[in-house]
């Protein structure tokens, strides 16, 4: 792969390019993850651009913005034109797959003309008032998720209260001690939660957008996802009135293990 970097003003965006032709897709990956994972949509007269979202890789964001002057979807839409003029890229199909869905899902009403199929793989971003999202909105919040940054077994100990009030879910409460079990990874999580928070899909814009421009929408989810639930995608639809646009496989929020690259593999249609 060939590694690009895009740059606005303190901001910068790092992409890979694979393979070289006409059909273009362009990736965003998910929180924590990297672009090896679409790497299986390798394919000849196929080009891939693969996104590294802030945070992540050497795409960069300043920390010292991200309380008071978080990423915005305008800052972002820069970039992502910049990577469109330099790989002179007209028309492509969209994939993204969990926080990179959330990208997907905001940007999408800019390029509805340009695009040719959209792909979500358990995307976030489909609810603006879940708590978790209302949640990044609340200074308060913030303010004590930062404090957990460098004491992250203060969060899993407030975590596990919340399961015993059955706030939350024994899988989402084991997602969380996997992302803070480490100081590092849960520092990011933290970040890019609050960071991001600016990044809104408006439902009516992305249904206007479908409706204009009747390109395939797809929405794929894990059977067994408890990260990112089937019923949120079910809700999601009806509001955009396309509940025939999902797509359930036998997996939970590890799409890209080797067991489930077929399954994945299958109902993405490109």
């Amino acid at each position: 792969m060939n590694s690009y970097k895009v740059k606005e003003e303190n901001v910068s965006l790092e992409y890979y390019t694979q393979g070289k032709g006409e059909d273009i897709i362009i990736c965003i990956h998910g929180h924590g993850r990297d672009v090896n994972d679409f790497l299986f949509l390798e394919k000849r007269n196929r080009k891939l651009i693969l996104l590294v979202l802030p945070h992540h890789g050497k795409s960069f964001f300043p920390e010292h913005r991200v309380e008071n002057n978080p990423l915005t979807i305008d800052e972002f839409d820069r970039l992502f034109q910049k990577i469109l003029d330099r790989e002179s890229i007209n028309r492509f199909n969209f994939i993204g797959f969990s926080q990179g869905g959330r990208f997907v899902l905001t940007l999408l009403p800019l390029y509805q003309s340009r695009i040719k199929t959209v792909h979500l793989i358990s995307p976030d971003g489909m609810d603006n008032d879940s708590f978790y999202n209302r949640a990044s909105r609340n200074k308060f919040a913030r303010k004590l998720f930062k404090s957990w940054e460098n004491n992250p077994e203060s969060f899993i100990k407030f975590a596990r209260i919340g399961l015993k009030l059955k706030l939350i879910r024994p899988k989402v409460f084991a997602f969380i001690q996997l992302f803070a079990s480490n100081k590092e990874v849960f520092k990011r999580a933290s970040i890019t939660w609050r960071g991001f928070r600016k990044i809104r899909p408006t439902i009516s814009s992305i249904a206007l957008a479908i409706e204009t421009n009747n390109f395939s929408f797809k929405i794929i989810m894990g059977k067994y996802d408890q990260v990112i639930r089937t019923k949120q995608a079910i809700e999601f639809l009806s509001q955009l009135e396309k509940p025939n646009a999902l797509e359930e496989i036998a997996c939970g929020h590890d799409f890209f293990k080797a067991d489930n690259i077929q399954l994945l593999s299958e109902v993405i249609q490109i």
